[in-house]
């Protein structure tokens, strides 16, 4: 959950004026790529697993600051891991600081006497306990507490039960911009698949789903959720920023910044838009990019920033994947090596094709939507649905082999094993944990054992993958 500084008092009074907040940012910022890491915690408790307290996720994130470590917390005892940007030509290197700084916060949880869930949503975790379990920071207070009455039970899961991984990347330009998201969110839907953590279970409840949760939840914010309708109706990357900037203009907020920094929190019947707050005399810079962290799309257009947090120009974060055990490493491998241009990104591009996918959204529309429907509503086939006019698991196994060929070289083969044979077999963690628990008191069991163990858990017997 992004915050925002409150302090940029210009005023923007029409979208051309918005336009300037979109200039290409600098040489040195641009084709850059990092990662966000969600991770879920918990402890053995008397019948189920335990959330962290507030104070005692403060006192790991003094632990971790004093390790070098700007970790942010996250409702209902969720720890994130953010890492250094790299050149997109260190994406390898990249890799093997995220696995060694991972390994540090694992560490640290576990000396806190915590475990990190293998699940993206803690499945024993009921709404009443997360929101008992908040830490104390405005940005996030202010947004659950007008979400409580705005949105419906389903939505506010999304924030306060779900944790993903997280993989951004600086585009030199919106012409380039434009060309990841469209590989972005084509691959969206696999990336969903593949790394779909779900136990099937949420809220307690021992009633088994048959979608992936998190990607499902985000729907609820209508066109601030999902595939963009900024993107959908755009042909090239000027269209892009243009609708990106009308999108802003009209996102529902979950608050606004007063003149004084307070905070103005929107109502049922008092749903607040940047718009809106041109009537108000509010509508500064400050609130104009805080509308834009409200657009909650499955590729999300956000503000970059230099090393003293600054903002210099304009990043995407591709946003699908699931939190897990192996899902960081999964999303980095796919993302990096598809989305940015280059050799693999040429073949992915061709591949698409093979499935429908012309390059231009206003025609692509509705294979961009039914595809995401269709890995997210799978109705427990996990990924053997149907994606542009073929089928995911044909299209998987198509990626596999791009994959291996652009990190062939650059990262070890144990790296690659768990996407390939996700990509190969389809047998995602979500599919082994539902063969594996078919009950929540299955899952709730696992957890408490696991916790009483020092190592990472995991789900024993996971097929080795075939041979590429």
């Amino acid at each position: 959950m992004t915050d925002v500084q409150k302090n940029k008092s210009t005023k923007i009074n029409s979208r051309e004026e918005a336009l300037a907040l979109y200039t290409p940012p600098p040489a040195s910022f641009a084709n850059k790529i990092g990662v966000e890491v969600e991770m879920p915690l918990y402890k053995t408790g008397a019948v189920k697993p335990q959330l962290p307290k507030p104070d005692e996720m403060q006192a790991l994130q003094e632990t971790l600051k004093a390790k070098g470590f700007d970790a942010q917390l996250e409702p209902s005892g969720v720890v994130e891991y953010a890492g250094p940007p790299f050149d997109l030509k260190d994406s390898a290197t990249l890799i093997s600081q995220m696995k060694t700084d991972v390994a540090i916060f694992d560490a640290a949880i576990a000396e806190a006497g915590f475990q990190r869930s293998p699940f993206s949503i803690l499945p024993t975790t009921t709404k009443d306990e997360a929101l008992g379990n908040m830490v104390s920071r405005e940005r996030l207070q202010a947004s659950l507490k007008a979400m409580q009455e705005i949105f419906d039970e389903n939505t506010l899961r999304l924030p306060m039960l779900t944790s993903s991984v997280q993989t951004s990347f600086s585009p030199e330009d919106p012409e380039q911009m434009f060309r990841m998201m469209y590989r972005a969110y084509a691959l969206s839907p696999l990336l969903m698949a593949a790394t779909n953590s779900s136990s099937g279970f949420v809220v307690n409840e021992d009633t088994r789903l048959d979608y992936i949760p998190r990607a499902k939840y985000y729907l609820g914010y209508g066109d601030a959720g999902g595939v963009s309708p900024a993107f959908l109706n755009a042909s090239n990357g000027d269209e892009l920023i243009r609708n990106q900037v009308d999108a802003v203009f009209k996102a529902p907020m979950h608050f606004a910044y007063a003149e004084d920094g307070s905070i103005i929190s929107s109502a049922k019947d008092d749903r607040l838009t940047f718009e809106k707050l041109i009537e108000r005399g509010l509508n500064t810079q400050s609130n104009y990019e805080l509308a834009e962290t409200f657009l909650y799309n499955d590729v999300k257009i956000a503000n970059l920033r230099d090393e003293t947090g600054a903002v210099v120009g304009k990043r995407m974060e591709v946003r699908g994947a699931d939190s897990g055990c192996d899902q960081p490493l999964m999303a980095v491998l796919l993302t990096a090596a598809l989305i940015p241009d280059g050799r693999a990104a040429e073949q992915f591009d061709a591949l698409l094709r093979d499935y429908g996918f012309t390059g231009n959204p206003k025609q692509d529309a509705a294979l961009f939507v039914n595809s995401r429907a269709a890995a997210v509503d799978n109705g427990g086939r996990f990924m053997d649905v149907a994606f542009g006019t073929g089928r995911l698991m044909d299209f998987a196994a198509d990626v596999a082999g791009i994959i291996v060929n652009a990190w062939d070289g650059q990262v070890q083969a144990k790296d690659m094993e768990r996407l390939v044979d996700v990509l190969l077999t389809g047998n995602t963690d979500a599919k082994i944990f539902a063969e594996k628990f078919p009950k929540l008191a299955d899952v709730n069991a696992f957890l408490q054992a696991a916790n009483q163990n020092t190592t990472q858990p995991a789900v024993q017997n996971k097929p080795k993958p075939r041979a590429v």
